[in-house]
């Protein structure tokens, strides 16, 4: 038994056909779906700890085979950077392959992010802060009251010397704007010379960060790699998981060759759960693309009798048959003794009364 989904172009985005072939006769098209990378199954509500069944929107089944009629609750929830099994109840189960899907639409927007960088408020606040001491800036200028002072006695002597009116309210004039002048001057002085040292501070923090290299504060020992700032960067990005290297290789052009390295020292007997599913991803993605050696790989998943750790990949004889045929025929070495292999385990599961182990040898070519 084999599966697979792709997007169902009749009923638009969000919406997806999963055809099953070799089911047989079903009467309950009810359904289970697992996914590999953290067994967990998906539910009404997503993906969740507790196996649930999903009804299907639709169904048909030709005798060849079943298809089954989806929506955005699960369409939304798969995507090729994962493997799945799907199983029927009362039939079995097989892994499900992921074709091209047209996800639903998601309303959204940024305008609640967009807002934020308003921030630029702060930036007049200190400019409005600080010109308060200009504002105080007629203190400096006591300096100058000793010129002040003969301007206002200027005005009695303007009734004293009627003689020269014009002339000592020129002066007067003239002396408040030299005085206005040089006040301007002084104020201005005062404001720059001021204004000097407040930017300084500004500076300080990145010389701060760059000394905390130094062993002074124990715990600022992070902050080391101010000697060299890219590596720092880089000590800092925690390492990625064999599992997101997998899917960031399939997410860009994923050449086969390129793959089946990644996935080949993955493949070994102390190999964790995690880095199975990756080599598993890697492997399936080469082996459609038609790689041999990953096609063999690939049976071994799928393979009771390998010993290889497979992750959460559960043995399925007809899909270890099914990958160990192409390998061959594509002229893959180790694939005919492993066919041979496989033939033997199958046997010996029929004669304890195994239905799929004798299905598959009543078939076997």
């Amino acid at each position: 038994m084999r599966a697979s989904i792709s997007a169902d172009t009749g009923r638009g985005p969000g919406n997806g056909i999963i055809e099953i072939f070799d089911a047989g006769s079903v009467s309950d098209p009810d359904f289970t779906l697992l996914r590999a990378s953290d067994g967990k199954c998906l539910g009404p509500r997503g993906w969740q700890e507790s196996e649930t069944l999903l009804t299907p929107d639709a169904w048909d089944n030709d005798g060849g085979s079943l298809r089954l009629a989806v929506g955005p609750a699960v369409v939304d929830e798969v995507d090729n950077l994962d493997a799945y099994r799907i199983s029927l109840r009362g039939v079995g189960s097989c892994a499900l392959a992921v074709k091209s899907l047209v996800y639903s639409h998601i309303a959204g927007g940024h305008g609640m992010g967009a807002a934020t960088p308003v921030a630029p408020a702060p930036q007049p606040a200190p400019l409005v802060s600080q010109p308060e001491p200009v504002l105080e800036s007629p203190e400096p200028p006591l300096a100058f009251d000793e010129s002040q002072q003969p301007v206002p006695p200027q005005e009695p002597p303007l009734e004293m010397n009627t003689q020269q009116p014009e002339k000592s309210g020129g002066k007067g004039m003239l002396v408040a704007l030299i005085v206005l002048a040089l006040v301007a001057a002084g104020a201005a002085a005062w404001w720059f010379l001021l204004r000097e040292p407040e930017k300084a501070p500004l500076p300080t923090p990145p010389a701060q960060t760059q000394n905390t290299d130094k062993p002074q504060t124990p715990g600022q020992t992070q902050p080391k790699p101010a000697d060299d700032p890219q590596q720092g960067a880089d000590a800092a990005k925690p390492a990625a998981t064999p599992l997101a290297s997998a899917r960031e290789q399939l997410r860009g052009q994923a050449l086969p060759d390129v793959s089946l390295a990644m996935a080949k020292p993955l493949r070994k007997a102390d190999a964790t759960p995690e880095e199975s599913d990756a080599a598993f991803l890697l492997l399936e993605d080469a082996a459609q693309k038609g790689d041999a050696e990953s096609m063999f790989l690939v049976g071994q998943f799928y393979d009771p009798a390998s010993t290889l750790p497979r992750g959460s990949i559960p043995a399925d004889l007809t899909q270890a048959k099914r990958w160990y045929d192409q390998a061959a025929q594509k002229g893959q070495p180790q694939a005919k003794t492993s066919l041979d292999k496989l033939k033997e385990y199958a046997r010996g599961l029929e004669a304890k009364g195994d239905a799929e182990a004798r299905s598959l040898l009543q078939n076997w070519q």
